[in-house]
């Protein structure tokens, strides 16, 4: 079975079993199937990014996860992937692209975000190696890097082999707040970022789109502030993701976001290439 319909199949079957925290979905970034970890069924996140395609999206409290079924949830899917792919030459794997603690809000402000980590870590040693996904991955926009507990769970993800994908999409203070609608110095926040690297294996990810204000069109991150703020941690950093909006935003309320062009995309990338960077770009 391709990857592809292996994904359709699954999307399918999740849709009859009506899983809370479980989601499968095709993801560019990891091009290919990728199962999403959901700590946040509520939609709450504690940013609010111009550009975030979840509905409904608002800030609040995380709510209190039932640990038993997200694990009953994971165990499913992958049980149900292993059956699919068992009369074929192809492992989980090879169909796999990975486990991501992704969501619609922001994982690592879930209390229990590091025992539900310590779970899966737990699952995925009981498993052969060949039937586990290809990676771990945690996405997060990395503002709660400050606290211990969640230092800790990265030096746990660390020891598993796995990744953060860390969002930064400024390169200035006020493109912090009108993009992600966060207070945040963009300063302390790459101040997390070299913490999040110290830590774990660590990619940035940054969304780069068009925004239509008083009759002008501005490419955010500007490039010369974006690029300034990543040359100090050039070395610590494992490569850049840059990817373009693929599907409407929720929040774009005035409807001022405008695709990126794959032109301006690879402006960015061979910039940023020129100085040194490792660059994956996805239109």
């Amino acid at each position: 079975m391709e990857p592809s319909a292996l994904f359709n199949a699954l999307t399918s079957y999740a849709s009859t079993r009506h899983w809370q925290y479980i989601y499968p979905v095709w993801s560019r970034r990891a091009q290919g199937l990728s199962i999403g970890i959901n700590l946040h069924p509520n939609h709450c996140c504690n940013w609010h990014c111009v550009y975030c395609q979840v509905p409904g999206l608002q800030r609040g409290p995380s709510p209190t996860i039932d640990t038993h079924r997200l694990q009953q949830e994971l165990t499913d899917c992958l049980n149900w992937l292993t059956l699919h792919i068992h009369h074929t030459t192809l492992t989980l794997r090879d169909c796999v692209q990975d486990i991501a603690f992704a969501g619609d809000g922001e994982p690592t402000t879930s209390p229990q975000f590091a025992e539900i980590l310590d779970m899966v870590a737990h699952l995925m040693q009981q498993r052969k190696p060949h039937d586990r996904p290809a990676n771990l991955r945690l996405i997060t926009n990395g503002s709660q890097l400050q606290h211990a507990h969640i230092q800790h769970a990265l030096k746990r993800l660390h020891e598993m082999g796995g990744e953060v994908w860390f969002k930064l999409d400024a390169g200035n203070d006020g493109e912090m707040l009108a993009v992600n609608d966060t207070h945040l110095p963009l300063a302390l926040h790459l101040q997390r970022l070299q913490t999040c690297c110290t830590l774990c294996t660590t990619w940035v990810q940054t969304a780069i789109f068009s925004r239509s204000l008083h009759g002008e069109t501005v490419t955010t991150p500007t490039l010369p502030g974006y690029m300034e703020a990543l040359l100090p941690l050039k070395q610590r950093i494992s490569g850049i993701l840059l990817y373009g909006i693929a599907r409407p935003s929720q929040q774009d309320l005035r409807g001022c976001i405008q695709a990126t062009s794959e032109k301006i995309l690879e402006k960015y990338a061979s910039t940023l290439r020129t100085q040194g960077f490792r660059v994956r770009m996805f239109v």
